[in-house]
């Protein structure tokens, strides 16, 4: 996914990637020079905007729990076939999970 930087995004530093912050001023830096700075962190809205633009589905999304694991699991169903992810957060795991779903378009073995 290619990142247009709009005024809101949240994005997180390169050099220090614990570091997330809104993007509310650009500081004179154009897209390129924002892209080779930051890392775009887009909101599950977005992902899922990308998901529906590759005719795929959200067939599954939820918390799943057992005395082995915690964590938030992600199923999408696409034409090309069904990828799924988990993570500790739900916006982790519909991003994992869309990755894959990238991978598995351009024919790539996910795992």
């Amino acid at each position: 996914l290619i990142w247009h930087p709009e005024i809101g995004d949240e994005i997180s530093n390169r050099v220090n990637p614990t570091q997330v912050s809104v993007l509310v001023d650009t500081g004179g830096l154009t897209p390129p020079a924002l892209r080779d700075t930051y890392i775009w962190l887009p909101t599950v809205e977005q992902m899922l905007l990308q998901i529906e633009v590759r005719q795929a589905i959200l067939f599954h999304a939820g918390l799943e729990m057992s005395e082995h694991s915690y964590c938030y699991k992600t199923v999408i169903q696409s034409k090309v076939g069904s990828v799924e992810a988990a993570a500790y957060s739900f916006r982790e795991s519909v991003g994992k999970a869309l990755h894959d779903l990238l991978l598995v378009e351009q024919g790539t073995n996910v795992h």
